[in-house]
């Protein structure tokens, strides 16, 4: 088979920030390189030099489509004579063959898609190098494959097979222009040599379907030649459940033991593996510079990923498992290891999905214990330590926890303007001054385990592009100087350990629901092809995460890894609870199992995630709310009905809540008590698995919706589109009296969430009145609401001086958290009732076996008379006038805004006036 080059499109994909709340569109795309410097690039199709023809060929597409060619300058804005998609390079059909000659410029790699003039379907992109632009070149591909031949001939012929049912039987093959094919015309035989019976043959132009009468499955891979053509013929990755091809060991990854290291890699589809060693990182090989150039990740498929082994072996394939295995009896020099994995006639060079320590950019694997030292800050506690419980000594509710949500690089600026993030940073003795000072008692810290993107790209991530679960962010080291994976593993622990010392529990943003990208573009697509993910009846990527993909948590090993990833977060880093991006794409009895699984290590650990998907999912009985675990509370789930209430939604417009406009009474009443919404996120009785929140990462920050929700920029608000951008342009200042009017607000909304029978949980920074300039998703610099936002970390960066500017914001929150903690009556209310009294007020009783408090929330935009008696009395029927009191009655809780202290008055009041936009707490 001879080939030019093969580059799937994926590898170009640019940065999957995404933002996850209620499945948001996430924005990503093409980030490509230049094959000049970028002040040499042209800017338009007149700068180019079209000189050069070239003609494209496409054969075996569906003739019943008129087919175009959409072509541009890779890594450029500059489309090749295109217009509007699908554009206007229309190719001609001439012998099944559709053709087109293009005039391009050789200066730069030619970047093209072939596309039905309905504009779907399309094929992935594929990139032409610049060396191979010579004029009169003839390209010819198959419709479909990304590779690129040389002639109609090379087009011909076996590509590649598979074996498609449990007794072997069956063989289906990828061969062209071999419609009048014999059940003689192939021959194929199994892994013993022995030569198999094709008993019958369907062929079509494109495919073909053996049946053989003596194949035995436990015999695989078979190989199947045409002529002097040889491919290998395994199993399909839906035949894998089916044939019980399972590992339940918990070693997978490398082992060492002395001197000695045992690697094992479950890849059950795969025809030939070998691992392959290296002395030094500099031998490791690289991303294609291509994509390193645009600051993207690379595919493995890349052969520079090959690099310059020391050494190299074949390892062995356990059938019955599909465990290939190989043991080193002495490491000696060899620091680094990857796998050379051939599937479907490819040969990928990837990363082991099961390593724990890696270079930088997940190229290579490391050979070292995790346990060594050399990964270890000092003091670091071999034994799993969680401040929340005192390590398992006490045992927690869910409604004992404060949650307060973190991003390292956010926070990391707040201490030094310039960074770009650093775990070392995110611990410093300020900002763990100010959590402690605040009262929380867990961070939950945005995904910090390996992004799709090289450590040299310095853009902002939010990190909901995972690439390899198990290690962490090389960025968040100084990756310049510490390049063999082991100073990002410390470093990390050594931010964990710090939380610890402070007495705070770390929270991981975990995202298990899809990857960044597939084929090669994907670790784990590359180790098993198709089964990390779900598929349609097709054979397409199913899309529920918004993303491109899906994982499959319903097979087998997929689960298994999922759980074992997470334990080894909590073993190996003390990880002490999980939030689920887009947890609605698990099933809910996976979320069961892994919080069962948890559990065991850590009584008190929490788990909890969205109960929503980012798009139309596969899933069968997705976790869309909380369930009840077989042992302890079980898996929580954000309820975004409270969310909404509170502040009003921002999905199909934008929306006003209590704290504005005093119009859902329904829904604070359900929240306070811990009562699901029509979302039904938690049917299980269980308070603490209601996430309760009026602001996360995701969307405005809770200034910036109460900033779009004055009346004098409202009406502007809401012509916001159906993503919940704002046409309105972010003011350069409020008012005072603005200002006075969303600090009354959010500390109601404050209120309401950190009062409420639930687990309460804040953004960083909400208590300091957080602003992201009106950003409504800031995990890239992009054009929101008629604002170019092109700072991006002006928008996200922490200011810590806001905590003095407003100071009696910031001091209300502390001061709740103070009373929170105080009482189980907040904390374990399980007698906790409310009602209203009016449009816009609500009584709330919180109530344990042993403490009482009274609040009275008025989000009015007057104040309210209560008029009530609080003390029974039946004037003219034998009561005395002054026990008729109007009024609620109790000993008067004051938060103090100059320094958040909480007072409880020793006398008795009785109150009857509660002011506009403001609570008052009476201990009964």
């Amino acid at each position: 088979m001879k080939k030019l080059t093969r580059i799937i499109s994926i590898l170009f994909a640019s940065i999957l920030a995404f933002s996850c709340a209620n499945g948001i569109d996430e924005s990503s795309g093409k980030v490509l390189s230049s094959s000049r410097a970028a002040s040499e690039a042209p800017s338009s199709l007149n700068d180019l030099n079209c000189s050069t023809n070239v003609t494209f060929n496409v054969l075996y597409a569906d003739e019943s489509k008129n087919w175009n060619i959409w072509a541009w300058i890779n890594g450029l804005n500059i489309n090749y004579a295109t217009a509007n998609w699908p554009g206007n390079l229309k190719m001609t059909k001439n012998d099944s063959i559709f053709t087109y000659t293009l005039k391009v410029d050789p200066a730069y790699d030619l970047g093209i898609l072939f596309v039905a003039s309905t504009g779907s379907p399309q094929t992935k992109d594929i990139v032409i190098p610049k060396e191979s632009l010579i004029d009169n070149a003839q390209f010819y591909f198959i419709y479909g494959d990304t590779t690129i031949y040389n002639s109609k001939e090379d087009c011909q012929g076996l590509k590649n097979a598979s074996i498609t049912n449990k007794n072997g039987n069956t063989v289906s093959l990828s061969v062209y222009g071999m419609a009048s094919a014999t059940k003689d015309t192939f021959k194929v035989k199994d892994s013993k040599g022995k030569e198999l019976t094709v008993s019958k043959i369907s062929a079509t132009s494109t495919s073909a379907m053996l049946t053989l009468s003596d194949g035995n499955i436990e015999n695989r891979p078979y190989t199947v030649s045409l002529g002097e053509t040889e491919v290998t013929a395994n199993i399909t990755s839906d035949l894998i459940d089916e044939l019980k091809l399972k590992y339940d060991g918990d070693d997978l990854g490398v082992t060492i033991s002395g001197s000695s290291a045992t690697f094992k890699v479950w890849s059950p589809t795969a025809s030939k593996i070998t691992i392959l060693f290296y002395d030094n990182v500099d031998s490791i090989g690289t991303f294609k510079q291509l994509t390193v150039d645009a600051k993207a990740i690379g595919g493995t498929d890349e052969v520079e990923l090959l690099g310059t082994p020391s050494g190299s072996e074949e390892m062995t394939l356990d059938s019955a498992t599909g465990i290939w295995s190989y043991t080193l009896s002495s490491i000696g020099s060899k620091k680094y290891y990857k796998y050379q994995i051939e599937l479907d006639g490819q040969t990928y060079y990837v990363c082991d999905i099961n390593a724990k320590v890696c270079a930088p950019d997940s190229i290579a694997a490391q050979i070292i214990d995790i346990k060594d030292d050399a990964t270890k800050p000092s003091s670091w506690e071999s034994s799993y330590t969680n401040p929340f419980g005192e390590s398992g000594s006490k045992t927690m509710q869910y409604n004992d926890a404060m949650i307060y949500e973190m991003h390292i690089r956010d926070w990391s600026r707040a201490v030094n303007p310039t960074s770009t993030g650093k775990f070392t940073e995110m611990a410093s003795d300020e900002i763990i001054k100010h959590l402690k000072d605040l009262g929380i008692t867990h961070v939950q810290i945005l995904p910090m385990f390996d992004y799709a993107q090289v450590n040299a790209n310095e853009k902002y991530n939010w990190g909901y592009n995972p690439y390899h679960y198990n290690v962490p962010e090389g960025r968040y080291t100084d990756y310049t100087f510490n390049k063999d994976g082991t100073a990002a593993v410390s470093q990390m622990r050594e931010m964990i350990q710090k939380f610890h010392e402070a007495g705070i529990a770390v929270i991981m943003d975990v995202v298990y629901n899809h990857t960044n990208g597939t084929g090669a573009g994907s670790l784990y697509d590359s180790t098993v092809p198709k089964y990390f993910y779900r598929q349609d009846s097709s054979g397409n990527y199913i899309n529920g995460s918004g993303c491109g993909n899906e994982v499959a948590t319903n097979h087998v090993m997929v689960k298994k890894y999922v759980i074992d990833s997470l334990k080894h977060w909590m073993n190996d880093y003390h990880i002490n609870g999980f939030r689920f991006d887009l947890m609605g794409c698990l099933e809910s009895d996976t979320m069961k199992d892994i919080y069962d699984a948890l559990y065991e290590i850590d009584k008190n650990v929490l788990v909890y995630g969205e109960p929503w998907t980012g798009g139309t999912s596969g899933v069968v009985s997705g976790a869309t709310g909380a369930a009840a675990g077989t042992s302890g509370y079980g898996f929580g789930a954000f309820d975004d009905d409270f969310r909404d209430a509170i502040k009003g939604g921002e999905f199909g417009g934008f929306k006003v809540g209590q704290v504005q406009k005093f119009n859902s009474d329904s829904g604070i009443v359900n929240g306070l008590v811990g009562k699901s919404g029509s979302n039904k996120r938690n049917e299980t009785g269980i308070t603490g698995l209601a996430l309760h929140y009026a602001e996360c990462h995701d969307n405005f920050t809770l200034y910036d919706k109460l900033v779009y929700s004055l009346e004098e920029n409202l009406k502007a608000s809401q012509t916001a589109d159906s993503k919940g951008n704002i046409a309105t342009v972010w003011p350069n200042s409020v008012s005072d009296k603005q200002l006075e009017l969303i600090k009354k607000q959010d500390k109601l909304a404050a209120a309401y969430v950190i009062l409420s029978q639930g687990t309460p949980f804040i953004n960083g920074g909400q208590e300091l009145l957080r602003t992201k300039k009106g950003d409504p998703d800031s995990y890239a610099a992009d054009t929101k609401g008629g604002v170019f936002w092109e700072n991006i970390d002006e928008v996200n960066t922490i200011d810590l001086s806001f905590k003095e500017t407003y100071s009696d914001v910031y001091n209300t929150y502390k001061g709740l958290i103070a009373l929170r903690k105080s009482s189980t009556a907040f904390t374990n209310g399980t007698k906790s009732t409310a009602r209203t009294l009016s449009k816009g007020v609500t009584l709330y009783n919180a109530k344990s076996d042993s403490e009482e408090y009274e609040v009275i929330f008025n989000a009015k935009d007057t104040d309210y008379i209560i008029s009530e008696v609080n003390v029974a009395g039946n004037l003219g029927l034998g009561f005395d006038d002054s026990e008729v009191k109007f009024g609620r009655t109790g000993k008067i809780v004051t938060i103090s805004e100059e320094d958040g202290s909480v007072k409880t008055d020793t006398e008795e009041t009785t109150v009857s006036k509660i002011p506009a936009k403001s609570f008052v707490i009476l201990k009964k």
